[in-house]
């Protein structure tokens, strides 16, 4: 009798066995998943047709949300490369690493608590359940600190996982734009030609910026009320031979035209305009800058700055100026996935007439299934009141989507 057949058969049952024990191996999870996940927890995600809330119990739960929205960290392909942790307590430093964010990076922003000298166990078991791949152009680092963070904390992430941490330490704010820039300009081998600018004394102006710059990575400088500091002409002096393009997040009241003349020694400026947070927001969404840089016959490469979106198809956040730890975390929502730009609420929750106005445009028109577009909103934290969910939802929604 012919034993070729059970040989073949029985090698076919162990390589299959094989394979999928292989499977197995690869698709184990790193972690248990938080319990605010989109997918875990049903009372922190509410639906309409065309929007859901990220939302956990406080600011800390709500980033982590977030993370887990876009990371399912189930395969390599879906981890972050690594990390952001920024404190709890400073929103200066939290809006300039928006820009870190960006590839190569590719990072979610979790926060630290206790003055930055303690991680909550909310954050670790995040940090846990990602398990970053690495940079590699950074020696494949897993977690980067932000500003004024203390040893101990990258002490306590090494020795509970073992992870590889980077500190991009300095003790305030302003100082910290100059060393983040530093640091990527060797990564990168190029100093941004194209810079953001905030004030730190109305950074709430600044929060459509930093999701756009979690999607583009750009430069990033702030003045003071004393003017454009050091740290910020040097930046803005670093990009020679190329000319800078400059833009202004901040209305005249708090950014005057001395501050707006000096800035236009060192490029091209422009101010975003709007007189509220709500109204820059809007007018960002709306922005297109583009164009050919100064020196584009040396690199051919074109300028795009801003979303520019007039048209029905695209994904907003929606959300309220009150707390910054929920609004800027969610800038990774603008890095991946949905690519999101950002609408504010009004300081009572209602939704401003400009952002109706400007969301009246980008509603959809009813046509044939094969040509339909659709758009899509993430709700942030919940702070945002159910009314105003809705009437997003409903200025998002197809018109005309039933038959008459």
């Amino acid at each position: 009798m012919d034993a070729r057949p059970l040989t073949t058969f029985i090698a076919i049952v162990v390589v299959t066995l094989v394979f999928l024990g292989l499977i197995i191996v690869t698709w184990s999870s790193f972690g248990d998943p938080f319990t605010a996940s989109t997918l875990k927890s049903r009372e922190n995600l509410e639906m309409t047709g065309t929007m859901a809330r990220l939302s956990g119990n406080d600011p800390l739960q709500t980033a982590v949300a977030y993370s887990q929205t876009i990371y399912a960290a189930a395969q390599d392909k879906d981890r972050p490369g690594a990390v952001v942790l920024v404190r709890d307590d400073d929103p200066a430093t939290a809006i300039a690493t928006t820009r870190l964010q960006h590839f190569p990076v590719n990072a979610p922003m979790l926060f630290v608590t206790g003055n930055g000298t303690r991680v909550p166990e909310v954050t670790m078991r995040e940090l846990e359940r990602l398990d970053p791949e690495g940079v590699m152009m950074d020696n494949n680092v897993q977690v980067y600190l932000a500003g004024n963070i203390s040893e101990d904390i990258a002490m306590q992430i090494r020795d509970r996982l073992g992870y590889t941490v980077r500190r991009l330490y300095a003790d305030d704010p302003v100082t910290y734009t100059e060393v983040l820039d530093e640091f990527l300009a060797v990564m990168e081998s190029n100093h941004p030609d194209i810079v953001l600018v905030a004030s730190t004394e109305a950074l709430e102006y600044a929060y459509p910026a930093a999701n756009w710059n979690a999607h583009m990575g750009r430069g990033f400088a702030f003045v003071t009320p004393e003017g454009v500091p050091d740290e910020t002409k040097r930046i803005l002096e670093r990009s020679w031979p190329n000319y800078p393009y400059i833009y202004v997040f901040a209305p005249e009241s708090i950014v005057g035209q001395d501050v707006m003349a000096e800035f236009s020694r060192y490029g091209h400026v422009q101010r975003i305009p709007g007189e509220t947070p709500q109204e820059m927001a809007v007018r960002w969404a709306g922005y297109k800058d583009s164009g050919l840089k100064v020196t584009w016959w040396v690199s051919f490469r074109p300028r795009a700055v801003g979303w520019g979106y007039a048209e029905p198809g695209h994904n907003i956040l929606l959300g309220t100026p009150d707390d910054w730890r929920v609004v800027v975390p969610s800038g990774v929502l603008s890095h991946m996935g949905k690519h999101a730009f950002l609408i504010l609420t009004g300081p009572d929750g209602t939704l401003p007439d400009v952002a109706r106005s400007y969301l009246e445009v980008l509603k959809p028109t009813r046509t044939y299934p094969n040509q339909q577009v659709f758009n899509y909103g993430w709700v942030l934290g919940q702070e945002v009141p159910d009314r105003a969910m809705q009437e997003v939802s409903e200025l998002l929604s197809v018109a005309n989507a039933s038959p008459e």
